[in-house]
């Protein structure tokens, strides 16, 4: 056998670069590679190292065609088109040039937009290239994620946003959220011009930001059988997942202590009770019906600001219900054509109706506009709205870690802009 190897690789000498040679012959002794394999691995060699005819430059402006990040991004369309039914790609459409490329084929050609002269055909030896600093494929694995992950996120609406009233994080540090009373009464200016000074009224609650995440390794075994559906699968579904992730959170906090929910600071009580310094909840559950709603909405008008003034529940209100009450919710607040007053829907219109399966039991809820009278509040840090992939290498072994990371929280704030009832 290694005899075959030396006359094969004799017989390339001066073709190929001799420092080349050297690695060849160690490989194939280390693999047992018969004389024809040489002569391919010794072949597809001179074609990667031999001279290339130059290209006169082009007079355009902005990235080449070959351009490493342009690739990049059409791969990761490629990948992302190919993993996830209906997804539309972005771009010039050149995604389409790598469709039914494998990931080894990927890999080969990030090494040659580089510059690479002498790149490998066998797919251990490219898995093996992969994941080295320079290679570009940790990048083609983010942006592929990024792609499928956003895809699949940005189109879910999570319900819970549609009460919840969205302020972002700037760090990790309790953020004390300021319910600021009303701006004091405007007074008449004085003769001498004089504009007297007044003080605003202010309490706080404290929200916590939070971090979450998750990882899949994407191995060199994975790219030796060009076999990159668990990295895919992954990608495409955590989207979805985050989405979820987040309603779950934030109904768990309305949900708890049996839909009483966290307690404030602010008298050290749960944000709906009965009592005179709440007054948001009914007394005994009871049915959803139009004299139920009419109740829960007087309550929350009657509430007053810090500052003792009615507040403002905006233009519309949310009638939160389960599955169990959504019957009854919609026929409160469609609209019919009534031909007596009597009989004509007086919530229609500015109660909307909004069921979430997360609802126990028989429960509902009234919610104000949450900009004019916010109860739970939500954000992310610095505004970066859904989760955020990185790469990065893992320790001790060939292979790249694709992180999904997800900062988010959830708090109360006050009280005054909702209504509970526990239902029958």
């Amino acid at each position: 056998m290694l005899a075959g190897i030396d006359a094969a690789i004799e017989a390339a000498r001066g073709l190929v670069p001799a420092d080349r040679i050297p690695p060849v012959r160690s490989e194939a002794v280390e693999r047992g590679w018969s004389a024809d394999q040489v002569r391919r691995a010794l072949f597809d060699l001179l074609v990667t190292t031999a001279p290339k005819p130059s290209v006169p430059a082009r007079p355009e402006s902005g990235p080449g065609y070959d351009d490493p990040a342009m690739l990049i991004d059409a791969m990761a369309e490629a990948l992302a088109a190919r993993s996830m039914p209906g997804y539309q790609p972005q771009g010039s459409g050149r995604h389409a040039e790598f469709m039914g490329w494998r990931p080894s084929d990927m890999i080969g050609e990030l090494l040659r937009a580089r510059g690479e002269r002498s790149v490998p055909r066998n797919p251990t030896l490219l898995a093996e290239r992969a994941f080295h600093t320079t290679s570009d494929f940790p990048a083609l694995l983010s942006a592929a994620a990024n792609k499928m992950l956003l895809a699949a996120y940005q189109p879910a609406q999570p319900t819970y946003r549609q009460i919840f009233l969205r302020r972002d994080f700037r760090d990790f540090k309790p953020h004390r959220h300021l319910r600021v009373g009303d701006f004091p009464t405007l007074l008449p200016l004085l003769e001498n011009g004089e504009i007297q000074a007044g003080t605003m009224s202010e309490s706080q609650e404290i929200v916590l930001l939070q971090t979450f995440a998750r990882r899949i390794r994407v191995t060199r075994p994975m790219l030796v059988n060009d076999d990159l559906g668990a990295f895919t699968d992954f990608a495409a579904a955590i989207g979805r997942r985050v989405a979820d992730f987040e309603n779950a959170t934030a109904y768990g906090l309305l949900n708890s202590a049996n839909g009483d929910g966290p307690t404030l600071t602010t008298g050290n009580a749960a944000v709906f009770g009965t009592g005179a310094a709440r007054a948001n909840k009914a007394g005994a559950g009871s049915a959803l019906d139009l004299g139920g709603l009419a109740t829960g909405r007087a309550a929350i008008m009657r509430q007053k600001t810090l500052d003792g003034l009615p507040i403002a529940v905006g233009s519309s209100m949310r009638l939160l219900v389960g599955p169990n009450q959504e019957l009854a919710a919609r026929q409160l607040t469609v609209s019919v054509a009534a031909t007596q007053t009597s009989n004509a829907n007086v919530f229609a219109g500015f109660v909307q109706p909004l069921v979430e399966p997360l609802i126990q039991n028989n429960r509902w809820y009234l919610f104000s506009d949450p900009l004019s009278a916010p109860v739970y509040v939500y954000g992310y840090l610095n505004g970066a709205e859904g989760p955020q992939v990185t790469t990065g290498p893992v320790s001790g072994v060939d292979g790249v870690e694709v992180s999904v990371i997800f900062d988010f929280g959830v708090g109360a704030i006050d009280w005054r802009g909702a209504w509970f009832n526990p239902g029958t």
